[in-house]
């Protein structure tokens, strides 16, 4: 009988991070292992709520993560969160562009080695065979190598690593476009805050005897057990310093459907081009860009399906279209599989669910990695990206329509989509944690596997190890 094992999942506070970890932990425990997870939280600054309403949404977002895993019934314990940090995530939905990518891993950073103590007494009161970490977290990394525990870390897409005409994560700026003078500017940038945060980790590994990070830590897969990556090779531009314990695994999201039966799928009708709307899960307070896209799709020949998050409760007492069907949250990973088209934020999660449901997309990015992943949809050719500065009624009808009408986006999404089946993100995460549990050490890719791991290499996979 297998061996089950304790796995400790860490991540930052936010849905767009913690989904993925949740589907590897679903996995993990239909597979009859103990899971359970640590995040940084805080009672202190959550209280600031009530004060200032709307301008913590940040907050907001991070009380939903718990409430997640209660839906779940999965186990969980809280890291106060430095009331400095607290008070300074109150302004990150409040930047946009390049800025914002350089301000939350500035925040992500802070309170590092007050994350490590935490983890370090917490394990010291808790036995645990692996980490789990998201790799926004290093403090979970860092604790890791102070006890000797193997960390796997999780990175959401590809968008991190270097290569070839990969502009700097984050910018926002087209793939294969390395020429121009924004570039440059933006490689200078990232040279200055990169250095910063690497002197921060420094810091902090410092005190505990640790060696320091590799340089510029954040642009390459830095844990020497096992880096996953939850994301395909074929959907990627191609990366150059991806090391020897890096997997990718495929998207990871196929556990979570509870709840969907609440979700009035009967509404959704085949005569018409069904076209789903979503901004995330953290900066979909745009009213105002909703009613831009509500009105530009406003067409006998649409039905459009809008999950408003925190701008329902604004659009619900406005007039919105007839052919449009308005909720606060839908069942989005059973949903994409029921529309023809997707207008989105570019979120990592939301991104790959799309491109796995083999659906054309419309990104229209706010911040962070949102930039980079609606240049790469325009890489694969998988749809067309539309900046919210020049977003109105107009440009989204042209935009739905071109993609409507223009074979080659389906063509190509129905393409993606054929890859991407051959993967299953969380079982293939969970066999390779299970393996790092088993032996201690560095997994590496034996040269037989190919980066993307797929269901078939499993068998491959098995016998290398028995031969090892």
């Amino acid at each position: 009988m297998a061996r089950k094992y304790r796995i400790l999942f860490l991540s930052q506070p936010t849905t767009g991070h913690v989904n993925t970890l949740l589907t590897m932990a679903l996995q993990m425990r239909e597979e009859g292992h103990s899971v359970r997870f640590l995040l940084p939280g805080s009672r202190l600054p959550f209280k600031l709520i009530k004060v200032v309403a709307d301008r913590v949404r940040m907050l907001q977002a991070a009380t939903a993560v718990p409430r997640s895993l209660r839906k779940y019934n999965l186990f969980y314990d809280i890291v106060n969160v430095p009331v400095t940090v607290g008070l300074q995530s109150i302004l990150l939905p409040y930047a946009t562009g390049y800025r914002e990518t350089r301000y939350a891993f500035d925040l992500m950073s802070r309170g590092t080695g007050y994350y490590t103590r935490h983890i370090l007494r917490y394990l010291e009161q808790n036995e645990f065979d692996v980490l789990v970490s998201d790799f926004a977290l290093p403090a979970s990394h860092i604790a890791a190598e102070i006890t000797g525990t193997p960390c796997a870390v999780v990175f959401h897409s590809g968008l991190p690593f270097k290569g070839d005409g990969v502009p700097p994560f984050g910018s926002g700026l087209p793939i294969g476009d390395s020429f121009s003078d924004a570039y440059d500017r933006c490689v200078r940038v990232e040279k200055k805050y990169l250095t910063r945060l690497d002197k921060r980790l420094d810091t902090v590994r410092e005190k505990w005897g640790l060696s320091p990070f590799p340089r510029e830590y954040l642009r390459e897969p830095y844990s020497h057990w096992l880096n996953l990556v939850v994301s395909a090779s074929a959907i990627e531009a191609p990366r150059d310093n991806l090391t020897e314990g890096t997997f990718f695994v495929g998207p990871c999201f196929h556990n979570r459907t509870v709840h969907d039966d609440m979700f009035p799928f009967e509404r959704l009708r085949d005569d018409r081009f069904k076209i789903y709307v979503s901004l995330g899960s953290v900066f979909n307070n745009k009213p105002q860009v909703f009613r831009a896209i509500m009105t530009g799709l406003d067409k006998p020949e649409y039905q459009v399906i809008v999950s408003a998050g925190s701008a329902y409760n604004t659009l619900r007492n406005e007039r919105v279209p007839d052919n449009v069907l308005l909720f606060r949250w839908v069942p989005q990973v059973s949903l994409l599989p029921k529309v023809d088209m997707v207008i989105g934020h570019g979120g990592n999660n939301s991104t790959n669910e799309v491109l796995a449901a083999g659906k054309p997309l419309i990104v229209i990015p706010i911040g962070g990695e949102q930039g980079d992943n609606a240049r790469r949809v325009e890489y694969l050719g998988a749809g067309l990206r539309v900046d919210l500065g020049s977003l109105n009624a107009e440009v989204v009808a042209d935009k739905a329509a071109q993609i409507r009408f223009e074979s080659k986006f389906v063509a190509r999404t129905l393409e993606i989509k054929e890859v991407l089946d051959k993967t299953d993100g969380a079982k293939t995460a969970s066999k390779l944690i299970q393996r790092l549990a088993e032996t201690k050490k560095p997994l590496k890719r034996p040269s037989s596997i190919p980066l993307t791991v797929t269901m078939n290499d499993h068998i491959s996979l098995d016998a290398n190890w028995d031969a090892a």
